[in-house]
């Protein structure tokens, strides 16, 4: 099942540009699709936005007990090309594979859970009670701040500069990871006025795959995030396979 969620906030870039491009890769691959409805969110990182990404750890558990594999994708995640299927990515005895975010300009390396996939197995619902566990870390990331945690990697300083590997917890040994080209950072039109988070010149030098799956519009204002999506949208819509007669490829299944 691909699992997704969202508030006040980003129901419009959800429903209008992510999902649609959710259900090509849904229908490509046999994955239904939930999208959860959130009462509250917020902005950038305020409370109410932390406390909506927490939310995450409870939809995914969920999504767990009903189907053998769960796909979360944030809501400003566009998927880009449905001809791979990400499932490969996740090694036969590891239980979730997540990307690597790279930000050379913080000395930053660490998970990324805006695309998030997790296999129905004891060790999932252990590492998510882990995660809990942690509970919602201060700074910018609650839900992806308490998986650092649980992985036993080293959180830097409070706003994650100079995050990398730690220690290590038993669950990073059975954590596959996920090629960039699976969770790529939006680069194009980052300005002061229209990024929080990461400075600008933060996302210049993360490194840029070509014809990315999954193009992730992290650290951006509403109004920004909205008119790149919009643009980014277009272009998927304009790539996704089609039939002899225009129609688009569908297929089914229960994933």
């Amino acid at each position: 099942m691909i699992v997704t969620a969202a508030g006040p906030t980003m129901q419009t870039v959800l429903h209008d540009f992510a999902l649609p491009t959710f259900r090509r890769l849904a229908d490509r691959w046999g994955f239904d699709v939930h999208a959860a409805q959130v009462q509250a969110d917020g902005e950038g990182a305020s409370e109410l936005a932390q406390a909506a990404k927490w939310l995450k750890v409870s939809l995914l558990r969920q999504a767990l007990r009903d189907y053998p594999l769960a796909l979360w994708l944030d809501a400003d995640v566009l998927v880009m090309r449905t001809d791979e299927d990400i499932t490969q990515h996740l090694h036969p005895g590891h239980f979730q594979a997540l990307a690597l975010e790279h930000v050379p300009f913080e000395h930053r390396v660490n998970p990324n859970t805006g695309v998030w996939l997790m296999r129905s197995c004891a060790e999932s619902f252990a590492f998510l009670d882990a995660v809990s566990e942690a509970g919602r870390q201060p700074g910018p990331w609650s839900d992806q701040g308490a998986v650092l945690a649980a992985l036993g990697w080293r959180r830097g300083d409070e706003q994650y500069r100079w995050a990398g590997p730690g220690q290590g917890s038993p669950f990073l040994l059975r954590t596959s990871w996920l090629p960039t080209g699976w969770n790529q950072p939006y680069l194009e039109g980052r300005t002061a006025e229209t990024c929080y988070n990461s400075s600008p010149e933060s996302y210049a030098t993360r490194p840029r795959v070509p014809n990315p799956n999954v193009l992730h519009f992290m650290g951006m204002t509403p109004q920004a995030r909205s008119s790149h999506m919009a643009e980014c949208a277009l272009r998927a819509s304009e790539a996704a396979p089609r039939e002899p007669d225009g129609s688009r490829v569908e297929t089914t299944g229960q994933a």
